[in-house]
C-alpha cells in the first residue's frame, strides 16, 4: 500500500465532503492532528476506526487501499488486485516457513541459548527495555523540541510547542524525561518552572493562545483539582501534552506520549500524582482501552 497516496486520498475525500480536519476529527473521535498525520502520510488509521472513516467519507475499503476512487465496473478488478497482494504476502511467509523447516533444530538451540542469556540479563542487570531517565536540565533541548536527538524527536506526531523552546535563564525547579523503547517508543516528561511576575504573565498569554483541545474522558481524565489547565494537546490514541499552573508563579509542563491504548512506562513511579489529570489511567487493561480493543 502507498501510504502517501492514501493520505492524499483521505484529504481529497474530506474536502469533497466540505469537512475541515477538525470536523472530521470530531466525527471519528480523534484529534485534528491525527487527521493531519494521516493526510501527510506519517501514519495510517487504526483498523478499529477504518470502517467508520470509510463510511464518513462515502468510500469503500477497496478505494481506501487503492488511494483513489474506483468505477463500479472496476471494483472487482481492484478487489482481486488487493487480494492478490495479500496472497503474495502469505505465499512468501509460507515459503519462509519451508526454509525454516530445515534449520529448525539450529534455531531451536539458538532460541534456548538466547532465552538463558536474556534471562540472566533480566535477573542480574535489571531487565530488558529499561526506562532511560534524564534529570539533567542541561540536556533539556536534547530530549524536548524540534532540535531533540533522533529518538526523542518524532513523538508519534505529537508536537511539544506547549513546552518552552528554551529554558535558559529560567528558574527550573524540577525536570525529568523518561524514555522507553517497548517495541513502540514511549515518553513521559515534566518540567517545573517558577517565573517572575512579568515572565509569568507573558507565558500565560502564550499558552492561552495555544488553546485547550478536548481531552475529557480520554483515559478517564476528568480535569484538574489542584491546578488550572492552561494549554492541552490531546490525542485519543497517543496521549497528552499540557501545561498547568498553581495560579501564582509556577507552571508545570507535562507530556505522556504512548500508543496501543496503554503506557508501558510505570508513570506513577516517575511523576507526582498531582500533575496528572484527575481519574487518569493509562495502565495496561485500563477501562478506556477496553472499549476500543473489544
Amino acid at each position: 500500500m502507498n501510504q502517501e497516496k492514501i493520505g492524499k486520498f483521505i484529504a481529497q475525500c474530506r474536502k469533497e465532503k466540505n469537512f475541515t480536519q477538525q470536523e472530521l476529527a470530531e466525527k471519528l473521535g480523534v484529534s485534528d492532528r491525527t487527521i493531519g498525520n494521516w493526510e501527510n502520510g506519517r501514519n495510517m488509521p487504526d483498523y478499529s476506526i477504518l470502517k467508520e472513516l470509510c463510511n464518513t467519507l462515502d468510500i469503500d475499503v477497496n478505494e481506501f487501499l487503492s488511494g483513489e476512487k474506483i468505477e463500479k465496473n472496476e471494483i472487482q478488478t481492484h478487489s482481486i488486485e488487493n487480494l492478490d497482494l495479500i496472497l503474495k504476502e502469505y505465499y512468501n511467509m509460507k515459503k519462509q516457513k519451508n526454509i525454516f523447516k530445515y534449520i529448525a533444530i539450529t534455531i531451536g538451540i539458538m532460541v534456548i541459548s538466547l532465552i538463558v542469556f536474556f534471562s540472566f540479563i533480566f535477573v542480574f542487570m535489571g531487565g530488558l527495555n529499561k526506562e532511560e531517565v534524564t534529570t539533567d536540565v542541561k540536556k533539556y533541548q536534547e530530549v524536548i523540541g524540534v532540535n531533540a536527538n533522533s529518538k526523542y524527536k518524532d513523538k508519534w506526531g505529537m508536537t511539544e510547542e506547549i513546552f518552552p523552546k528554551s529554558i535558559e535563564g529560567l528558574d527550573v525547579k524540577d525536570f525529568k524525561m523518561v524514555y522507553l523503547d517497548a517495541w513502540d517508543n514511549q515518553y513521559l516528561a515534566y518540567l517545573v518552572i517558577d517565573y517572575s511576575k512579568n515572565e509569568y504573565e507573558k507565558e500565560i498569554e502564550r499558552l492561552n493562545k495555544y488553546g485547550i483541545e478536548d481531552y475529557i474522558d480520554y483515559y478517564g481524565a476528568k480535569g484538574f483539582t489542584n491546578y488550572k489547565l492552561l494549554a492541552m494537546e490531546a490525542d485519543s490514541y497517543q496521549g497528552f501534552v499540557y501545561a498547568i499552573t498553581d495560579g501564582n508563579s509556577r507552571i508545570i509542563y507535562v507530556e505522556m506520549i504512548f500508543c496501543n491504548y496503554f503506557m508501558d512506562i510505570k508513570y506513577n513511579e516517575y511523576i507526582p500524582h498531582e500533575y496528572l489529570p484527575d481519574g487518569f489511567d493509562a495502565t495496561i487493561n485500563n477501562s478506556y482501552s477496553k472499549k476500543f480493543i473489544q
